[in-house]
C-alpha cells in the first residue's frame, strides 16, 4: 500500500470557495512478479496479496499527553470495501472519493481543516495472499507544514525496508493468530464430538437398562398373573404392581436427568457405583464363605447323626440275636407260636388297633404261609425309636402313615416346633401327623414313596409319587416329589401336591411361602408347604371345608385324609 500527501496553498477565486489545505491519496495495486522485482521486493513477496478485501484511512487521535503514545486512538476516515466498493461523500470538512477494483483501491480525500492537514494518518488494506491466508498491510504518514515547501516525515523516521519488515511481522503475526484460532476451533470440535459420542453411549446404556427393566417387570407380572387365584390376594399384588411401577417411572426419570448431567457428575457417580460393586462382591463372598461353612457344619452334624444311627441298629441287631439265640434255647422257633405270644402281650392293652413289637412296616409284610397281619397295625420303627402306624394291605402293604385326618378330634393349627416334633396318637384312631423331623429321618436313611388318599363325596381317591423326599431342620422341611399317577391328579406337575413340590414347609410362626405377605399359614389355620397359597390341602380345619385337593378341573372338598410313605 502507498500514500500520498499534497498541499494546495493558492486561494480559491471563486466566492464560496473552500480552502483546501492538502490532498490524502491511499491506494493499493497488484503487481504482477516478474525478473526485475528488487531486492527489497523478493523479500516481502511471500506476503503480496492477491486479491483485495478492503482499503481504509484512520486518522490517529491523541488522548493525552503528548509523550503519552500508548493512549492513542485511531478514527476511521473512508473505506471501500468487497461490499462498499464506491464511496463518494463531503461532510465534516473532507470530501471522499473511494473505488475498489479486482486489482487496484484508491481513497482520495480533500482536507480543509488545519489539525487535519498536521495529523498523522494510517492506511490500511487487508486481502488474501496467494496461498489463500489473510494479510494486513499498512502504512503511516504525518504532514507538518513549512514556509516554503512540504516535507513528508515518517513517524517512526524508518527506511522504507524497516517498514516493510513491520508490515511482514504484523502479517506474521495475523497468520498465526488465524492458524491458532482454527487450531483452537478444530480441538473445540473434536472435544464437542467426543462429548458427543459419550452422551450418546450413556444414552444407549440407560434405554438398554431401562429395556432390561421392563423385561424383567414384564416376566414377574406374568408369572403372579399366573399363580395368584385368590381376588383379595390379586388386589393386593395390583396395588404393589402401581408402586413398582410408579417407582420405576420415578427411577426413569431420576436416571435420564443424571445421564444427561455433567460428566464429572457422570464420573463421579460411576467410581461410586463401581465401589459398591466391589463392596457387594465382597459382601456376596463372605456370604458364600458362610454358607460353606454352615454346609460343612450340616454335614459333619449329619455324619455324626449316621454314627448314631449305625451305633443304635447294631444295639438293635444285638437285641435281635440275643432274642433269637433265647428263643433257640427254649426251642420256641414257630411262626404260630411267635404270633400267639405277641397277641398274648397285647391282649390286655385297651387299644382297638393290635400291636406288633418286631414286626417290619415293608412292602409284601402280609404274604406268606402264616397267615395275615390286621389292615393296620402298631409296631415299632427303629431308625426313629417310635410306635407308628403301619398299612400292611394296600398295595402291597408296608406303608407308614405320617398324617391322618378322620375325626378332627385334634387341632392342626400349631407352631413350628409341634410340626417337627409331632402331635396327636397313631394307636388312638384319631387325628396326627407324626413329625417333619422323623419324616426327614426315615426318608434320609433310604428312599421313598408317598401316597396321599382323600374321601370325596363318599368317593375314596389317591395320588401316588415314584419318589418322596422331606429335607432337614436347616433346609425348612423343604418337599421333593417325583412323577404322579392315581385317579386325582392329572399329573401336569401344577396340581394337587404336586404344585408345592420345592417349596418349605410353613406355620403361624415361620412363614416359608413364595409370597410372605399372604401369611397362608395364618390365614388358613394349617400347617403346610404353602406356594401362593396351594392347590391342595390337608391340614386346615375339617369344619372350614378348606381341606381338600384341586385335579387340574375342580375343587375337591375332603372329609377323610390320610398320607403314607414306603421304602423303595
Amino acid at each position: 500500500a502507498s500514500l500520498d500527501f499534497t498541499l494546495n496553498r493558492e486561494t480559491p477565486t471563486d466566492a464560496g470557495s473552500r480552502n483546501v489545505c492538502g490532498v490524502l491519496i491511499c491506494k493499493e495495486l497488484i503487481k504482477l512478479s516478474d525478473s526485475s522485482t528488487s531486492d527489497t521486493d523478493q523479500a516481502s513477496s511471500g506476503f503480496a496479496i492477491g486479491s483485495i478485501a478492503s482499503l481504509s484511512v484512520f486518522k490517529r487521535v491523541s488522548s493525552g499527553s503528548k509523550n503519552d503514545t500508548h493512549g492513542q486512538r485511531k478514527e476511521l476516515i473512508a473505506s471501500v470495501t468487497s461490499q462498499v466498493r464506491l464511496v463518494r461523500s463531503v461532510a465534516n470538512g473532507r470530501k471522499i472519493d473511494g473505488l475498489l477494483e479486482p486489482e487496484r483501491a484508491t481513497l482520495r480525500i480533500e482536507l480543509v481543516k488545519q489539525d487535519d492537514c498536521q495529523a498523522e494518518f494510517v492506511c490500511h488494506v487487508r486481502g488474501l495472499d496467494t496461498l489463500s491466508r489473510e494479510v494486513m498491510r499498512s502504512a503511516s504518514l504525518i504532514q507538518q507544514l513549512d514556509q516554503n515547501r512540504n516535507q513528508v516525515y515518517d513517524r517512526s523516521l524508518m527506511p522504507a525496508m524497516s517498514l516493510q519488515l513491520l508490515t511482514s511481522l504484523q502479517q506474521l503475526i495475523t497468520q498465526s493468530a488465524s492458524e491458532l484460532e482454527k487450531k483452537f476451533e478444530d480441538k473445540i470440535g473434536h472435544l464437542e464430538e467426543t462429548i458427543g459420542q459419550l452422551l450418546k453411549y450413556l444414552e444407549d446404556r440407560s434405554i438398554s437398562f431401562e429395556r432390561r427393566l421392563d423385561d424383567k417387570l414384564s416376566s414377574f407380572e406374568n408369572r403372579i398373573e399366573d399363580k395368584i387365584d385368590n381376588n383379595n390376594n390379586l388386589n393386593k399384588l395390583i396395588q404393589l404392581d402401581s408402586k413398582v411401577s410408579s417407582e420405576l417411572e420415578q427411577f426413569r426419570t431420576e436416571a435420564k436427568a443424571d445421564i444427561l448431567g455433567s460428566l464429572d457428575t457422570m464420573r463421579q457417580r460411576y467410581e461410586r457405583e463401581q465401589k459398591e460393586a466391589l463392596k457387594n462382591v465382597s459382601e456376596s463372598f463372605d456370604r458364600t464363605l458362610n454358607d460353606t461353612a454352615g454346609l460343612l457344619s450340616s454335614m459333619g452334624s449329619e455324619l455324626d447323626l449316621l454314627k448314631t444311627y449305625g451305633q443304635m441298629n447294631l444295639v438293635i441287631l444285638r437285641n435281635e440275636s440275643e432274642a433269637i439265640r433265647e428263643m433257640l434255647t427254649s426251642r420256641v422257633v414257630s411262626a404260630p407260636c411267635l404270633r400267639n405270644d405277641t397277641t398274648t402281650k397285647t391282649e390286655n392293652i385297651p387299644n382297638p388297633i393290635p400291636f406288633f413289637r418286631r414286626v417290619a412296616c415293608e412292602r409284601g409284610m402280609n404274604g406268606g404261609v402264616n397267615g395275615k397281619y390286621p389292615e393296620y397295625i402298631i409296631t415299632t420303627q427303629f431308625t426313629i425309636q417310635r410306635e407308628i402306624l403301619c398299612d400292611t394291605q394296600t398295595d402291597g402293604g408296608g406303608w407308614t402313615v405320617i398324617q391322618r385326618r378322620i375325626k378332627g378330634d385334634v387341632s392342626f393349627f400349631r407352631d413350628w416346633e409341634s410340626y417337627k416334633n409331632g402331635f396327636g396318637k397313631p394307636d388312638s384312631g384319631g387325628d396326627f401327623w407324626l413329625g417333619n423331623e422323623a419324616v426327614h429321618i426315615l426318608t434320609y436313611m433310604k428312599p421313598h414313596e408317598l401316597r396321599v388318599e382323600i374321601r370325596h363325596e363318599g368317593r375314596d381317591y389317591f395320588a401316588q409319587y415314584k419318589t418322596f423326599n422331606l429335607g432337614s431342620e436347616a433346609n425348612k422341611y423343604r418337599i421333593r416329589l417325583g412323577d404322579v399317577s392315581g385317579s386325582i391328579d392329572d399329573g401336569s406337575g401344577n396340581t394337587g401336591l404336586s404344585y408345592s413340590n420345592g417349596m418349605y414347609f410353613s406355620t403361624f410362626d415361620r412363614e416359608n411361602e413364595s409370597y410372605k405377605a399372604l401369611k397362608c399359614a395364618m390365614t388358613y389355620k394349617a400347617g403346610w408347604w404353602f406356594k401362593t397359597c396351594y392347590r391342595s390341602l390337608l391340614n386346615a380345619p375339617l369344619t372350614d371345608g378348606k381341606n381338600g385337593w384341586h385335579n387340574g378341573k375342580k375343587w375337591m372338598k375332603a372329609t377323610l385324609t390320610a398320607m403314607k410313605i414306603r421304602p423303595l
